[in-house]
Protein backbone atom coordinates (compact mmCIF):
# COMPACT_ATOMS: atom_id res chain seq x y z
CA UNK A 1 0.00 0.00 0.00
CA UNK A 2 1.74 3.16 -0.91
CA UNK A 3 -0.24 6.09 1.40
CA UNK A 4 1.72 8.78 -0.21
CA UNK A 5 -0.37 8.24 -3.58
CA UNK A 6 -3.49 7.77 -1.66
CA UNK A 7 -3.04 11.37 0.04
CA UNK A 8 -2.45 12.73 -3.47
CA UNK A 9 -5.33 11.11 -5.27
CA UNK A 10 -7.55 12.15 -2.37
CA UNK A 11 -6.17 15.51 -2.62
CA UNK A 12 -6.84 15.99 -6.47
CA UNK A 13 -9.85 14.72 -6.33
CA UNK A 14 -11.14 17.07 -3.56
CA UNK A 15 -9.26 20.14 -4.81
CA UNK A 16 -10.58 20.32 -8.15
CA UNK A 17 -14.53 20.66 -7.13
CA UNK A 18 -13.60 22.98 -4.51
CA UNK A 19 -11.52 25.14 -6.93
CA UNK A 20 -14.66 24.67 -9.20
CA UNK A 21 -16.94 26.35 -7.12
CA UNK A 22 -14.56 29.04 -6.05
CA UNK A 23 -14.80 30.64 -8.99
CA UNK A 24 -18.33 29.59 -10.46
CA UNK A 25 -19.00 31.59 -7.32
CA UNK A 26 -16.83 34.79 -8.20
CA UNK A 27 -16.90 35.32 -11.56
CA UNK A 28 -20.53 36.77 -11.80
CA UNK A 29 -19.36 39.28 -8.94
CA UNK A 30 -16.21 40.60 -11.34
CA UNK A 31 -18.41 40.31 -14.18
CA UNK A 32 -20.83 42.37 -12.68
CA UNK A 33 -17.97 45.73 -11.67
CA UNK A 34 -17.12 45.76 -15.62
CA UNK A 35 -14.44 47.10 -16.79
CA UNK A 36 -13.32 47.78 -12.96
CA UNK A 37 -14.09 44.49 -11.92
CA UNK A 38 -11.26 43.18 -14.83
CA UNK A 39 -7.86 43.92 -13.09
CA UNK A 40 -9.30 42.45 -9.47
CA UNK A 41 -10.67 39.21 -11.60
CA UNK A 42 -7.12 38.59 -13.07
CA UNK A 43 -5.51 39.08 -10.00
CA UNK A 44 -8.04 36.88 -8.16
CA UNK A 45 -7.62 34.52 -10.32
CA UNK A 46 -3.90 34.26 -10.47
CA UNK A 47 -4.11 33.86 -7.05
CA UNK A 48 -6.33 31.35 -6.63
CA UNK A 49 -4.02 28.82 -9.01
CA UNK A 50 -1.12 29.69 -7.22
CA UNK A 51 -3.25 28.91 -4.00
CA UNK A 52 -4.96 25.39 -5.51
CA UNK A 53 -1.46 24.57 -7.34
CA UNK A 54 0.48 25.07 -3.83
CA UNK A 55 -1.73 22.65 -2.22
CA UNK A 56 -1.26 20.13 -5.35
CA UNK A 57 2.25 20.29 -5.30
CA UNK A 58 2.48 20.16 -1.12
CA UNK A 59 0.16 16.83 -1.22
CA UNK A 60 2.19 15.43 -3.55
CA UNK A 61 5.57 16.35 -1.75
CA UNK A 62 4.25 15.14 1.38
CA UNK A 63 2.99 11.66 -0.38
CA UNK A 64 6.48 11.34 -1.45
CA UNK A 65 7.68 11.42 1.92
CA UNK A 66 5.60 9.24 3.11
CA UNK A 67 5.76 6.21 0.41
CA UNK A 68 9.84 7.01 1.33
CA UNK A 69 9.34 6.05 5.10
CA UNK A 70 6.79 3.21 4.72
CA UNK A 71 7.58 -0.27 4.29
CA UNK A 72 6.01 -3.22 4.14
CA UNK A 73 2.43 -3.03 4.78
CA UNK A 74 -0.38 -3.21 7.31
CA UNK A 75 -4.10 -3.20 8.54
CA UNK A 76 -4.48 0.34 8.75
CA UNK A 77 -2.33 1.22 5.19
CA UNK A 78 -4.80 -1.32 3.95
CA UNK A 79 -8.12 0.04 5.16
CA UNK A 80 -6.89 3.48 3.41
CA UNK A 81 -6.32 1.40 0.28
CA UNK A 82 -9.93 -0.42 0.61
CA UNK A 83 -11.89 3.16 1.50
CA UNK A 84 -9.76 5.07 -1.89
CA UNK A 85 -10.75 1.96 -3.87
CA UNK A 86 -14.07 1.79 -2.75
CA UNK A 87 -14.59 5.39 -3.61
CA UNK A 88 -12.99 5.59 -7.31
CA UNK A 89 -11.24 2.16 -7.42
CA UNK A 90 -12.74 2.43 -11.01
CA UNK A 91 -10.56 5.26 -11.98
CA UNK A 92 -7.52 5.85 -10.19
CA UNK A 93 -5.97 7.59 -13.26
CA UNK A 94 -2.17 7.59 -12.55
CA UNK A 95 -2.15 5.74 -9.14
CA UNK A 96 -3.95 2.31 -10.61
CA UNK A 97 -0.89 0.61 -10.65
CA UNK A 98 0.19 1.61 -6.41
CA UNK A 99 -3.35 1.74 -5.53
CA UNK A 100 -5.92 -0.63 -7.02
CA UNK A 101 -6.47 -3.91 -5.71
CA UNK A 102 -6.00 -7.30 -7.01
CA UNK A 103 -8.98 -9.78 -6.20
CA UNK A 104 -6.95 -12.70 -4.13
CA UNK A 105 -7.24 -14.62 -1.19
CA UNK A 106 -5.11 -13.06 1.73
CA UNK A 107 -4.31 -15.06 5.50
CA UNK A 108 -4.37 -13.22 8.82
CA UNK A 109 -1.20 -10.63 7.82
CA UNK A 110 -3.20 -9.35 4.95
CA UNK A 111 -0.38 -11.31 2.85
CA UNK A 112 -2.03 -12.87 -0.59
CA UNK A 113 -2.27 -16.48 -0.32
CA UNK A 114 -1.28 -18.53 -3.83
CA UNK A 115 -4.45 -20.37 -5.59
CA UNK A 116 -1.95 -22.99 -6.98
CA UNK A 117 0.17 -25.54 -5.58
CA UNK A 118 0.74 -22.93 -2.50
CA UNK A 119 -2.66 -23.43 -1.53
CA UNK A 120 -1.26 -27.18 0.73
CA UNK A 121 1.15 -25.05 3.03
CA UNK A 122 -1.31 -22.48 3.41
CA UNK A 123 -3.77 -24.38 4.81
CA UNK A 124 -2.02 -26.92 6.37
CA UNK A 125 -4.98 -27.89 8.89
CA UNK A 126 -7.59 -27.87 5.66
CA UNK A 127 -10.68 -29.46 5.26
CA UNK A 128 -13.31 -30.05 2.34
CA UNK A 129 -15.73 -27.87 4.05
CA UNK A 130 -14.54 -24.74 2.52
CA UNK A 131 -16.39 -21.20 3.91
CA UNK A 132 -15.68 -18.06 1.40
CA UNK A 133 -15.99 -14.55 3.42
CA UNK A 134 -16.48 -11.72 1.08
CA UNK A 135 -16.76 -8.02 2.62
CA UNK A 136 -18.50 -4.95 1.57
CA UNK A 137 -17.78 -1.91 0.37
CA UNK A 138 -14.40 -0.06 1.33
CA UNK A 139 -13.55 -2.70 3.37
CA UNK A 140 -11.00 -5.62 3.54
CA UNK A 141 -10.85 -9.11 4.70
CA UNK A 142 -9.90 -7.68 8.10
CA UNK A 143 -13.83 -7.07 9.44
CA UNK A 144 -14.27 -10.72 10.06
CA UNK A 145 -12.19 -10.83 12.35
CA UNK A 146 -13.11 -8.64 14.95
CA UNK A 147 -11.76 -7.86 18.50
CA UNK A 148 -10.90 -8.73 22.00
CA UNK A 149 -14.34 -7.72 23.03
CA UNK A 150 -16.00 -7.66 19.79
CA UNK A 151 -15.84 -11.54 18.25
CA UNK A 152 -15.62 -12.03 14.47
CA UNK A 153 -16.67 -14.38 12.14
CA UNK A 154 -13.56 -16.06 11.30
CA UNK A 155 -12.58 -16.78 15.16
CA UNK A 156 -15.70 -19.23 15.35
CA UNK A 157 -15.30 -20.28 11.98
CA UNK A 158 -11.22 -21.44 12.54
CA UNK A 159 -12.34 -23.38 16.11
CA UNK A 160 -14.49 -25.68 14.26
CA UNK A 161 -13.13 -28.87 13.46
CA UNK A 162 -15.09 -29.48 10.25
CA UNK A 163 -14.95 -26.05 8.67
CA UNK A 164 -12.22 -24.16 6.75
CA UNK A 165 -12.61 -20.39 5.94
CA UNK A 166 -10.80 -18.27 3.10
CA UNK A 167 -11.12 -14.64 3.27
CA UNK A 168 -11.09 -12.77 -0.42
CA UNK A 169 -10.09 -8.96 -0.69
CA UNK A 170 -11.03 -7.57 -3.58
CA UNK A 171 -11.38 -3.78 -4.82
CA UNK A 172 -14.67 -2.60 -3.83
CA UNK A 173 -15.21 0.28 -6.44
CA UNK A 174 -15.41 -1.65 -9.33
CA UNK A 175 -18.29 -2.92 -11.09
CA UNK A 176 -20.29 -5.60 -8.93
CA UNK A 177 -20.73 -7.52 -12.09
CA UNK A 178 -16.58 -7.54 -12.71
CA UNK A 179 -15.80 -8.54 -9.39
CA UNK A 180 -18.34 -11.17 -9.48
CA UNK A 181 -16.37 -12.69 -12.69
CA UNK A 182 -13.04 -12.43 -11.04
CA UNK A 183 -14.51 -14.20 -7.86
CA UNK A 184 -15.59 -16.56 -10.03
CA UNK A 185 -12.49 -17.68 -11.77
CA UNK A 186 -10.80 -17.59 -8.48
CA UNK A 187 -13.09 -20.23 -6.49
CA UNK A 188 -12.50 -22.25 -9.75
CA UNK A 189 -8.73 -21.86 -9.31
CA UNK A 190 -8.97 -22.70 -5.74
CA UNK A 191 -11.19 -25.62 -6.20
CA UNK A 192 -8.98 -27.15 -8.97
CA UNK A 193 -5.81 -26.98 -6.29
CA UNK A 194 -7.54 -27.66 -3.05
CA UNK A 195 -5.42 -30.42 -1.46
CA UNK A 196 -8.30 -32.54 -0.58
CA UNK A 197 -11.80 -33.52 -2.08
CA UNK A 198 -13.92 -30.53 -1.87
CA UNK A 199 -17.54 -31.48 0.31
CA UNK A 200 -19.27 -28.54 0.07
CA UNK A 201 -18.25 -24.57 -0.42
CA UNK A 202 -20.58 -22.13 1.59
CA UNK A 203 -19.99 -18.50 0.93
CA UNK A 204 -20.94 -15.59 2.94
CA UNK A 205 -21.14 -11.79 2.53
CA UNK A 206 -21.67 -8.62 3.80
CA UNK A 207 -23.19 -5.42 2.53
CA UNK A 208 -22.11 -5.20 -1.37
CA UNK A 209 -20.05 -9.24 -0.88
CA UNK A 210 -23.52 -10.84 -1.08
CA UNK A 211 -24.27 -9.22 -4.33
CA UNK A 212 -20.21 -10.70 -5.41
CA UNK A 213 -21.24 -13.57 -4.24
CA UNK A 214 -24.23 -13.52 -6.73
CA UNK A 215 -23.00 -12.25 -9.48
CA UNK A 216 -19.96 -14.93 -8.99
CA UNK A 217 -22.68 -17.71 -8.90
CA UNK A 218 -24.55 -16.87 -12.03
CA UNK A 219 -20.75 -15.89 -13.47
CA UNK A 220 -19.78 -19.52 -12.63
CA UNK A 221 -22.78 -21.43 -13.71
CA UNK A 222 -22.50 -19.61 -17.18
CA UNK A 223 -18.71 -20.38 -17.53
CA UNK A 224 -19.16 -24.42 -16.56
CA UNK A 225 -17.07 -23.88 -13.54
CA UNK A 226 -16.92 -26.95 -10.89
CA UNK A 227 -16.81 -25.02 -8.01
CA UNK A 228 -21.05 -24.34 -8.14
CA UNK A 229 -21.50 -27.55 -8.21
CA UNK A 230 -20.12 -27.67 -4.40
CA UNK A 231 -22.13 -24.85 -3.44
CA UNK A 232 -24.25 -25.89 -0.39
CA UNK A 233 -25.20 -22.34 1.20
CA UNK A 234 -24.77 -18.85 0.48
CA UNK A 235 -25.65 -16.11 3.43
CA UNK A 236 -26.08 -12.15 2.92
CA UNK A 237 -25.88 -10.24 5.84
CA UNK A 238 -26.68 -6.54 4.95
CA UNK A 239 -26.78 -7.08 1.50
CA UNK A 240 -29.21 -4.36 -0.52
CA UNK A 241 -30.62 -6.89 -2.85
CA UNK A 242 -32.82 -4.76 -3.59
CA UNK A 243 -30.78 -1.32 -3.87
CA UNK A 244 -29.31 0.97 -1.07
CA UNK A 245 -31.50 4.39 -0.36
CA UNK A 246 -28.44 6.01 0.43
CA UNK A 247 -27.36 5.90 -3.12
CA UNK A 248 -30.41 6.68 -4.36
CA UNK A 249 -30.33 9.79 -2.04
CA UNK A 250 -26.68 10.43 -3.77
CA UNK A 251 -27.62 9.92 -7.31
CA UNK A 252 -30.74 12.09 -7.15
CA UNK A 253 -28.70 14.81 -5.02
CA UNK A 254 -25.91 14.81 -7.97
CA UNK A 255 -28.46 15.29 -10.29
CA UNK A 256 -30.21 18.12 -8.21
CA UNK A 257 -26.53 20.11 -8.21
CA UNK A 258 -25.86 20.10 -11.57
CA UNK A 259 -28.74 23.08 -12.01
CA UNK A 260 -26.94 25.81 -10.83
CA UNK A 261 -23.10 26.65 -11.83
CA UNK A 262 -22.07 27.30 -8.94
CA UNK A 263 -23.04 23.68 -7.22
CA UNK A 264 -22.35 21.56 -10.32
CA UNK A 265 -18.26 21.48 -9.76
CA UNK A 266 -19.76 19.66 -6.66
CA UNK A 267 -22.43 17.71 -8.38
CA UNK A 268 -19.31 16.37 -10.96
CA UNK A 269 -17.47 15.40 -7.69
CA UNK A 270 -20.23 13.53 -6.18
CA UNK A 271 -20.50 11.33 -9.83
CA UNK A 272 -16.53 10.66 -9.60
CA UNK A 273 -17.89 7.94 -6.86
CA UNK A 274 -16.95 4.49 -8.35
CA UNK A 275 -19.07 2.16 -10.07
CA UNK A 276 -19.22 -0.02 -7.01
CA UNK A 277 -20.77 2.51 -5.61
CA UNK A 278 -23.21 3.50 -8.36
CA UNK A 279 -24.42 0.03 -8.51
CA UNK A 280 -25.97 -0.13 -5.36
CA UNK A 281 -28.36 1.94 -5.94
CA UNK A 282 -30.57 -1.00 -8.19
CA UNK A 283 -28.87 -3.44 -6.49
CA UNK A 284 -29.18 -7.25 -7.44
CA UNK A 285 -30.04 -5.33 -11.35
CA UNK A 286 -26.32 -4.60 -11.39
CA UNK A 287 -25.75 -8.23 -11.63
CA UNK A 288 -25.92 -8.38 -14.84
CA UNK A 289 -24.38 -5.00 -15.83
CA UNK A 290 -21.70 -6.93 -17.47
CA UNK A 291 -22.57 -10.23 -18.07
CA UNK A 292 -25.88 -12.60 -19.43
CA UNK A 293 -29.05 -11.79 -17.67
CA UNK A 294 -31.08 -14.53 -16.03
CA UNK A 295 -28.61 -17.03 -14.13
CA UNK A 296 -29.59 -18.51 -11.08
CA UNK A 297 -27.63 -21.82 -9.71
CA UNK A 298 -30.50 -24.19 -8.45
CA UNK A 299 -30.36 -26.49 -5.01
CA UNK A 300 -28.21 -23.85 -2.63
CA UNK A 301 -29.73 -23.09 0.46
CA UNK A 302 -30.10 -18.74 0.48
CA UNK A 303 -30.06 -17.50 4.21
CA UNK A 304 -31.07 -13.62 4.84
CA UNK A 305 -29.73 -11.80 7.43
CA UNK A 306 -30.95 -7.87 8.47
CA UNK A 307 -30.67 -5.02 10.85
CA UNK A 308 -32.51 -2.22 11.91
CA UNK A 309 -31.72 0.53 14.52
CA UNK A 310 -34.98 -0.12 16.53
CA UNK A 311 -34.64 -2.30 19.64
CA UNK A 312 -37.90 -3.63 17.63
CA UNK A 313 -37.00 -5.56 14.59
CA UNK A 314 -40.90 -5.23 13.58
CA UNK A 315 -41.16 -1.49 14.76
CA UNK A 316 -42.54 0.41 11.17
CA UNK A 317 -39.55 3.00 11.73
CA UNK A 318 -36.98 0.33 11.48
CA UNK A 319 -38.68 -1.16 8.56
CA UNK A 320 -38.32 2.30 6.81
CA UNK A 321 -34.72 3.10 8.27
CA UNK A 322 -33.50 -0.26 8.15
CA UNK A 323 -29.64 -0.47 9.82
CA UNK A 324 -29.46 3.31 8.39
CA UNK A 325 -27.65 1.83 5.16
CA UNK A 326 -30.00 -0.56 4.02
CA UNK A 327 -33.76 -2.07 4.47
CA UNK A 328 -34.78 -5.24 5.95
CA UNK A 329 -36.58 -5.31 2.40
CA UNK A 330 -33.89 -5.12 0.39
CA UNK A 331 -31.53 -7.01 2.46
CA UNK A 332 -34.09 -9.80 2.76
CA UNK A 333 -36.09 -10.36 -0.02
CA UNK A 334 -33.34 -11.23 -3.10
CA UNK A 335 -35.34 -11.25 -6.59
CA UNK A 336 -35.68 -14.74 -8.51
CA UNK A 337 -34.51 -16.24 -5.10
CA UNK A 338 -36.29 -18.64 -2.06
CA UNK A 339 -34.91 -18.23 1.35
CA UNK A 340 -34.23 -20.84 3.55
CA UNK A 341 -33.74 -18.39 6.40
CA UNK A 342 -34.61 -14.99 7.64
CA UNK A 343 -33.13 -13.05 10.20
CA UNK A 344 -34.35 -9.39 11.24
CA UNK A 345 -31.45 -8.26 13.97
CA UNK A 346 -33.06 -5.07 16.04
CA UNK A 347 -30.89 -2.66 17.99
CA UNK A 348 -28.24 -2.80 15.37
CA UNK A 349 -25.81 -0.42 12.87
CA UNK A 350 -25.50 -1.92 9.07
CA UNK A 351 -21.36 -2.74 10.29
CA UNK A 352 -22.72 -3.99 13.85
CA UNK A 353 -23.85 -7.24 11.79
CA UNK A 354 -20.19 -7.98 11.27
CA UNK A 355 -19.89 -8.43 15.37
CA UNK A 356 -23.13 -9.64 16.41
CA UNK A 357 -23.14 -12.62 18.76
CA UNK A 358 -26.79 -13.12 17.37
CA UNK A 359 -25.05 -12.99 13.82
CA UNK A 360 -22.41 -15.56 14.34
CA UNK A 361 -24.78 -17.87 15.93
CA UNK A 362 -27.33 -17.95 13.62
CA UNK A 363 -24.31 -18.15 10.71
CA UNK A 364 -22.37 -20.96 12.67
CA UNK A 365 -25.98 -22.91 13.12
CA UNK A 366 -27.14 -23.01 9.02
CA UNK A 367 -23.00 -23.88 7.94
CA UNK A 368 -23.01 -27.11 10.53
CA UNK A 369 -24.36 -29.29 7.91
CA UNK A 370 -24.89 -28.01 4.23
CA UNK A 371 -27.79 -26.57 3.11
CA UNK A 372 -29.45 -28.42 6.92
CA UNK A 373 -29.97 -25.10 9.01
CA UNK A 374 -28.88 -27.52 11.51
CA UNK A 375 -28.04 -26.44 15.42
CA UNK A 376 -23.90 -26.06 15.14
CA UNK A 377 -21.99 -27.67 18.01
CA UNK A 378 -22.27 -28.01 20.43
CA UNK A 379 -25.49 -26.81 21.04
CA UNK A 380 -28.69 -25.24 19.42
CA UNK A 381 -29.24 -21.25 19.19
CA UNK A 382 -31.98 -20.17 21.32
CA UNK A 383 -34.09 -17.40 19.53
CA UNK A 384 -33.96 -14.13 21.29
CA UNK A 385 -36.63 -11.49 22.20
CA UNK A 386 -34.56 -8.21 19.52
CA UNK A 387 -34.74 -10.29 16.50
CA UNK A 388 -37.71 -11.67 14.08
CA UNK A 389 -37.23 -15.31 12.59
CA UNK A 390 -38.69 -16.58 9.36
Amino acid sequence: MNLGSAVALVTERIVKPVEGMHRAIAAPWFRALGTLGKPAGLAHDVISRVVYGSIRIGAAALGIGLDARRTGDSPPAGAGQAFVNGLWGDNLGRHESRLGTSMSMRDREGATIPTGAGLAAAFPMATGRLVVLVHGLIKTERCWYGGDTRPGLIGSLEDHPALTPLTVRYNSGLPVATNGVQLASLLEEAHAHWPLPVESIALVGHSMGGLVIRSACAAAVRSGHRWIGDVSDVVTIGSPHRGAPLEKLVHAAAWGLTVAPQTRPLADFINTRSRGIKDLRLGSISLTAETEPGVTPLGISHHFVAGVVTSNPAHPVGAVVGDLMVRPASSTRAPALEPANVVVLGGVHHFDLLHSPAVLDHVMDWLALPGSGAPHWPAARIARSSEVVR
